[in-house]
């Protein structure tokens, strides 16, 4: 349906939170205290983590749907969630993951997707939610822009139309930008010479440029590897491009499930999109660092490797198709993965990249990211996510290879003449966020990521002096990360990811890890420590007189991870028309980690109180946040 009415753009504003809401956040309080919620400047949680439900007897879909029905008024959706399609639905390794797009008059919000992931058992434990509440758009009456005349504008942006890679492609979407909603047209451009994949907004009605967003994943980088590379092959940290390379340097290995074309194309990868490529009819590959075909034979073997580690990890759902490989990208110091084509350039400088391992897997690493949520790592916020999960899986791999040496560095052959001869390192100190750099530091801000990520692996058993714990710690590591990655969002931020960890602890591992994993991400600056407590209340006496004193007696213990400087106990004390006729504060300071405190309050009745029976609750705040709470009733008598 079109809506009649002036063109116009309607404006976003930030919504401030209702009672409503609040009062549905409570509601799920009551099965988690520790619900941590992230509130949009939309006015709606964009994040939700916790225990959020009891087992809902549905498929998953309905049990979503179920749930965001049942708090609509929480996320400010429609009752009848008519404006949410389902565009995902994954079955991972420790539960269900739902994606819907919010959609207007038929037409996709750009960006706008709410995640939910619940365990094998339909409980919901974690909701990701881009929805822009109460939105309407005047759709224009009058014809907009032609599908031509947007690809024209689009093209005409980059001056390059003689050196598009396929035909641009279009779709109509809802694109919000900063404060306004527009209809407008999505034209995907594809170059080459150089490589690039863009992604075009126009105002529909008027042919205005809204935006220009870059969709290509790239990873800087200038390096090329044997196992994993000759730096640590020889475990040697002089070497340049131009060094002879010996023979040791070198590992025969085989190359598993080849089609028999003579071509390097298997199940999990093929080289077509290599220019003369390589073709040994006698699949006999048997090449040197000097023969362009080489690289070829990198990326096969330890993207191949890869991909049926990931699958012996119980993730059988991923890594099912073959990706394309080009190793003879553009004369640029530059990788990348192309979600669009589902495709993988090396760049060619210096050291080409194809030859070093630590390259092939990262840029393998996003492919397999983009498997599990499609577009993830294209913002700000997801990007160094994805960086930091690409540059750890890569470390982690290959942490055993020559008894460990240089582990903590990625990119060895590649980053030779970069400050520590790496790409990027696993073991930086940064710490969050004040180390956050923000806009255009995606790789550098993902180190701290893949900091915090070898830290959860040191702890499991990484750093242990038994090869076969660090063995064992990395298959329990890797598996824990790569299941938390279908907990994230497209705009998943550190602290998300760090919650989406937790919550794949508690699914495929009891929640063993659980306090490992805070330990390390609370020391990082990504978490903030939990806060926590235990408490038993009672009163006395149950009957009391009107003039009388009631005392309440209370056990506090703190069973979190941080001493207690400066906290509250409120008593809270209702008539049975639920209207506060007392409230009580006791403050506490001071108080260590596992300490008790017992608290005695009394309050002596008013003689104009009326008999009847009364409810208290007791409730502790720490830094102004409810930490726990306990309740019971009394009785005024005549």
């Amino acid at each position: 349906m079109v809506n009649s009415g002036r063109h116009k753009k309607w404006r976003i504003t930030s919504i401030k939170s209702t009672k409503s809401q609040l009062y549905a956040l409570e509601k799920l309080k009551r099965l988690d205290l520790n619900l941590h919620v992230i509130w949009s400047k939309q006015g709606i949680p964009s994040h939700l983590c916790g225990v959020l439900s009891v087992e809902i007897k549905e498929n998953p879909e309905k049990a979503a749907r179920k749930f965001l029905s049942e708090y609509f008024k929480l996320f400010r959706m429609k009752e009848n969630l008519e404006d949410l399609k389902l565009i995902r639905e994954t079955d991972s390794l420790g539960g269900y993951h739902i994606v819907f797009q919010q959609v207007f008059d038929e037409l996709p919000v750009y960006n706008a997707f709410t995640s939910v992931h619940m365990d094998k058992n339909t409980r919901i434990n974690k909701i990701d939610a881009c929805y822009y509440p109460d939105m309407f758009v005047e759709l224009p009456i009058e014809k907009g822009i032609s599908q031509e005349d947007a690809i024209q504008i689009a093209l005409d942006a980059f001056h390059e139309e003689k050196k598009l890679a396929k035909p641009a492609s279009t779709g109509r979407v809802i694109y919000p930008k900063k404060d306004t909603y527009y209809a407008a047209w999505k034209v995907e451009v594809t170059l080459i010479n150089p490589v690039g994949e863009w992604h075009v907004f126009l105002d529909f009605k008027t042919g205005n440029i809204l935006e220009i967003r870059d969709a290509l994943l790239k990873a800087n980088g200038i390096g090329r590897v044997f196992i994993p590379n000759p730096v640590v092959a020889l475990g040697d940290r002089t070497l340049c491009a131009e060094s002879e390379i010996p023979e040791r340097a070198y590992s025969s290995v085989i190359l598993k499930d080849l089609d028999g074309s003579g071509y390097l194309r298997g199940p999990y990868i093929n080289t077509e999109s290599t220019q003369n490529r390589a073709k040994e009819m006698d699949l006999i590959f048997n090449y040197s660092r000097s023969d362009p075909h080489f690289k070829e034979v990198m990326a096969y073997y330890h993207i191949d490797e890869t991909a049926r580690y990931i699958r012996s990890l119980g993730f059988t759902n991923l890594c099912s198709k073959a990706i394309k490989v080009n190793v003879h990208g553009d004369f640029v110091n530059n990788s990348y993965y192309s979600p669009d084509t589902r495709e993988i350039t090396f760049g060619t400088w210096y050291i080409d990249d194809a030859e070093d391992a630590d390259i092939i897997l990262h840029e393998y690493c996003h492919a397999v990211l983009d498997e599990q949520v499609p577009g993830f790592g294209f913002n700000w916020n997801s990007c160094p996510i994805a960086e930091g999960f690409c540059d750890f899986f890569a470390a982690c791999f290959f942490a055993e290879i020559n008894d460990g040496f240089n582990r903590e560095c990625v990119g060895d052959w590649n980053g030779i003449g970069k400050i520590g001869d790496c790409i990027s390192r696993v073991d930086s100190k940064k710490h969050y966020p004040e180390d956050f750099l923000g806009l255009d530091s995606c790789d550098r801000d993902g180190e701290i990521w893949s900091a915090a990520l070898w830290d959860i692996y040191l702890q499991m058993g990484g750093a242990s002096r038994i090869k076969a714990r660090r063995l064992a710690a990395r298959d329990i590591a890797t598996r824990l990360i790569i299941e938390s990655n279908f907990n994230l969002n497209l705009n998943s931020r550190f602290e998300d990811a760090a919650d989406a960890i937790i919550i794949a602890d508690k699914n495929i591992y009891d929640g063993a890890y659980e306090h490992l994993i805070r330990e390390v991400l609370v020391k990082r600056g990504i978490l903030f420590p939990l806060v926590k407590v235990e408490m038993q209340t009672e009163v006395e006496p149950y009957l009391v007189r009107a003039g009388s004193i009631l005392t309440f007696s209370i056990n506090v213990t703190n069973a979190g991870e941080i001493a207690w400087k400066k906290a509250k106990i409120t008593i809270s004390i209702h008539n049975e028309k639920n209207l506060m006729v007392k409230k009580l504060v006791e403050k506490i300071n001071n108080m260590e980690v596992g300490k008790q405190k017992s608290i005695e309050k009394s309050w002596r009745i008013p003689k104009r109180v009326k008999t009847g029976e009364y409810t208290y609750t007791v409730s502790a705040y720490y830094s102004r946040k409810k930490t726990g709470s306990a309740a019971g009733e009394f009785i005024v008598v005549a």
